[in-house]
């Protein structure tokens, strides 16, 4: 297979209305569908217990490419990213992270890191907030973006698409061996990084560098993968990011870890074609759409 774009990000939260009015009012996005989860959906999301919760589909104004953002109610208000394997963040491009984070200010989302520039070239100016309901989100200006890796276009609006999706890994190896039997996509190798709201985050110490890596899909978006190593938080409060929905060019079976459920046409609003759930072995569950 051979992963293609970015379709749709699910994450639970507490407040659905408190969600939908801090998308809207700071990052632009709107109300593209409502309603509650239908058993069929839930099926399809590899989780029953999602049947009957109300959810919103929210995407980005006309004129930008298309990265849904689901979000369920029923997360808990204890819930904190990083502290154990499995998707962790939501990468989105942005114009300008420094106004951003001004104007997020006494707002439902907090800043836990300031904007400032991944690497001595200063091509890359990040900031990261966590939302409403503790869900993670980096806010990315490429400055070149034809010479990165992604080569994302510059979005449109003050807040784009979302272009990487980033998961925590207790073995980045035994991921890299996944995705190399399973996707033909480029995969660069792991160099240490500092990654300082993960450091915070975990309470490692503030230089630590963490093993992360990057497949490449054959649109404009990545899957960045960090290595944790011992994993925090053993009790799996809900919330955060739940799934990952993403189209490949054929669906086929996957090598190192069964398909949770058979492929079949897409039951969920908002996701069209045929859909298969595969989990990393980080626990990360991936929806992959194909035709």
């Amino acid at each position: 297979m051979v992963l293609q774009s970015l379709l749709m990000i699910t994450v639970l939260v507490v407040d659905l209305d408190a969600t939908i009015a801090a998308y809207n009012d700071y990052l632009g996005y709107e109300v593209a569908q409502t309603g509650v989860i239908q058993g069929a959906c839930a099926e399809q999301m590899g989780d029953l217990s999602l049947t009957g919760r109300t959810f919103v589909n929210m995407a980005l104004p006309e004129g930008e490419n298309e990265v849904l953002l689901r979000f369920i109610e029923g997360a808990s208000v204890a819930y904190k990213p990083m502290l154990a394997a499995g998707w962790s963040a939501i990468e989105l491009l942005a114009q300008d992270p420094v106004a951003l984070r001004n104007q997020m200010y006494k707002s439902a989302f907090s800043v836990v890191g300031e904007p400032a520039y991944l690497t001595a070239a200063k091509k890359i100016l990040a900031m990261q907030a966590s939302g409403p309901s503790g869900e993670l989100l980096y806010f990315t200006k490429m400055l070149e973006p034809e010479s990165s890796l992604l080569k994302p276009a510059a979005p449109k609006s003050p807040v784009g698409n979302t272009f990487i999706m980033v998961a925590g890994s207790r073995d980045l190896m035994a991921t890299r061996l996944f995705l190399e039997e399973n996707f033909k996509n480029f995969i660069t190798n792991p160099i240490p990084f500092k990654i300082d709201v993960l450091a915070t985050a975990r309470e490692d110490a503030s230089d630590t560098r963490y093993p992360i890596m990057v497949i490449k899909f054959s649109g404009p978006f990545g899957f960045e993968f960090d290595e944790y190593g011992k994993e925090l938080d053993t009790t799996k409060v809900a919330g955060g990011i739940i799934l990952v929905s993403a189209s490949v060019d054929a669906l086929t079976s996957i090598d190192s870890s069964p398909q949770i459920n058979e492929s079949l046409t897409s039951r969920c609003p908002g996701l069209k074609g045929r859909s298969s759930l595969v989990r990393f072995p980080s626990g990360a569950l991936l929806e992959v759409m194909g035709p």
